[in-house]
C-alpha cells in the first residue's frame, strides 16, 4: 500500500517538475486561461448499487500549470430514490467526505484534464425504522468512520471566469489498500461518484 502511495506521488512531482511553468498567471489569447484558485461546486450520483445524490465542492490551488493541491469535500444522500421498502422507513441516511491530494494537469485552447489522486475519510451515518402494522415500531441506527482513498478525473471546460466541469471519482479502496481479495471490488463500485458543475476562477 505504502509502495503505491509514494510511487503515485513520485510521478505527480516529476511530471510538475519537468513540464510545470513557475507562474500560474492568467493566459491570455488562445491558450487555455490558467487561474491560481479555482473554486468548483458542483452535484452528482453514485449510480451503484442504488442511486446516491450528492453535493459537492473542488478548491484546486495551481501551483505550477501541471502541479495542483486539490481539496474535495461532498455530502451525499444516500438511497435518494429508496426511502421506504418493505415497511422500513430511512430515517437519515447519508455520508460526509474531506479528502486532500495532488493533481496534474493537460491543456488544451479551450479546456484542462486533470488527475488527481485524493486522500481522507468518510462518515456515514444512517437510522431506519420498521414500521409493519403487525409489529411493534422499531428503529436501528449506525454511524462509522473510515478512510477513502481514491483517483479522481476532473475535466473544464470554458474560457471566461465561469466554466462547466465533470468529474468522476474512482475508489481505491477497500480494494486494493484494504485487502486484495478481488471480491472487495463492490466496495470500491459503490462509491464511484459522477459529477457535474459550475466552476469559478478566483484568481
Amino acid at each position: 500500500m505504502k509502495k503505491i502511495i509514494n510511487l503515485s506521488f513520485m510521478f505527480l512531482l516529476f511530471h510538475a517538475a519537468a513540464s510545470g511553468q513557475p507562474d500560474s498567471t492568467r493566459i491570455s489569447g488562445k491558450t487555455y486561461p490558467l487561474s491560481r484558485w479555482t473554486l468548483e461546486p458542483g452535484i452528482g450520483l453514485k449510480p451503484y448499487p442504488v442511486s446516491d445524490f450528492l453535493v459537492s465542492n473542488v478548491l484546486q490551488w495551481n501551483i505550477r500549470k501541471k502541479f495542483s493541491l486539490v481539496s474535495y469535500t461532498s455530502y451525499a444522500y444516500n438511497n435518494a430514490f429508496l426511502r421506504r421498502f418493505n415497511y422500513i422507513k430511512t430515517d437519515y441516511n447519508f455520508s460526509l467526505t474531506q479528502k486532500l491530494g495532488i493533481g496534474t494537469s493537460f491543456y488544451s485552447k479551450a479546456a484542462s484534464h486533470t488527475f488527481s489522486l485524493l486522500g481522507g475519510i468518510q462518515y456515514d451515518s444512517y437510522k431506519e425504522t420498521l414500521e409493519h402494522p403487525d409489529f411493534e415500531k422499531v428503529s436501528f441506527g449506525l454511524s462509522s468512520v473510515r478512510p477513502d482513498i481514491g483517483l479522481m478525473y476532473n475535466l473544464k471546460v470554458g474560457k471566461k471566469k465561469y466554466f462547466f466541469s465533470y468529474r468522476m471519482y474512482l475508489p481505491l479502496y477497500p480494494y486494493p489498500f484494504l485487502t486484495s481479495d478481488i471480491n472487495a471490488v463492490d466496495g470500491n463500485m459503490a462509491n464511484i461518484s459522477l459529477e457535474l458543475g459550475l466552476g469559478i476562477r478566483l484568481k
